[in-house]
């Protein structure tokens, strides 16, 4: 069973859930970089030099409503080494919130590994696993990868996880800044995907940002040029990346990245004068 943690933004709350994690070598994960150039940041691996990767989703509570960031791995095979099987709803259930509580599923995205809990269930009779919510996906990132020419093979599976929310009437396509809450507002961050946004949590004074992948690592706030090969924009992404840590850092707001090693949120701060990261304990 994955785990969860809890803290408040203001009057709302951001709750990481983690579906499952691997392991692997750090070099390579970023286009170019090998693992010697990670003999800086030796505190971001673990004892066997090995970087964990997180999946991981957000729950936002904003305002009555109840927002599930992203759904995950899934139930389905994957080629990945997971140290656990994928458990988003079992979680949920333990932190408080079943999945008939959600109202909002948002999505940064639509990589397999961000829309996999959309539904569950046997082929041929599948359910969706959220059933009294909305899903929410921004236009541009729906006309990507379900409008006509090749696409990478890190897409959602339309049969699986796209065609069941739109059979059932709950799908919403927006643009741009869209607001799910007065508190809770899409931030364009393109370059990883065509229509990738993050999620800022405005409440009482405070701030968050939900990151989606437009940052995959802590290291990449102090490496902000540091790209993963899958971006499909690499300079657009890089852009995005830039922006909205520096805003964070601007604001002191907390980061939450789904691939981050769990608990997955903290703080941008300053190590001998470069920008690093601090979790939250």
């Amino acid at each position: 069973m994955g785990k969860f943690q809890t803290i408040r933004v203001g009057e709302a709350e951001l709750i990481a859930l983690q579906d499952s994690w691997t392991t692997r070598g750090p070099g390579g994960f970023f286009e170019g970089v090998e693992a010697d150039a990670w003999e800086p940041y030796a505190e971001w691996l673990d004892e066997d030099g090995l970087m964990a990767h997180n999946f991981g989703c957000f729950l936002i509570r904003s305002q009555g409503k109840n927002m599930l960031v992203d759904t995950g791995l899934g139930q389905w095979p994957n080629p990945l080494d997971l140290h656990q099987p994928p458990s988003l709803p079992g979680v949920m259930q333990e932190a408080g919130i079943p999945v008939g509580e959600v109202d909002l599923v948002l999505f940064t995205h639509l990589h397999w590994d961000h829309t996999g809990w959309n539904t569950r269930g046997e082929e041929g009779a599948l359910e969706l696993t959220f059933p009294n919510a909305r899903y929410i996906v921004q236009q541009k990132e729906f006309d990507y990868w379900t409008g006509p020419g090749d696409k990478p093979t890190n897409g959602p599976d339309y049969e699986r996880v796209l065609a069941p929310i739109i059979a059932a009437d709950r799908l919403e396509l927006v643009n741009d800044e869209y607001a799910a809450t007065r508190e809770v507002v899409a931030v364009p961050t393109p370059g990883h995907t065509p229509g990738h946004v993050s999620f800022a949590v405005v409440s009482a004074g405070e701030r968050a940002y939900v990151l989606g992948d437009a940052a995959h690592k802590p290291v990449q706030l102090t490496e902000p040029d540091w790209y993963p090969g899958f971006d499909l924009d690499p300079v657009e992404s890089t852009k995005s990346r830039h922006m909205i840590l520096n805003r964070a850092e601007q604001e002191n707001a907390l980061l939450a990245g789904g691939h981050f090693a769990f608990p997955s949120m903290g703080y941008p701060t300053q190590v001998d004068g470069r920008r690093s990261f601090r979790y939250v304990t």
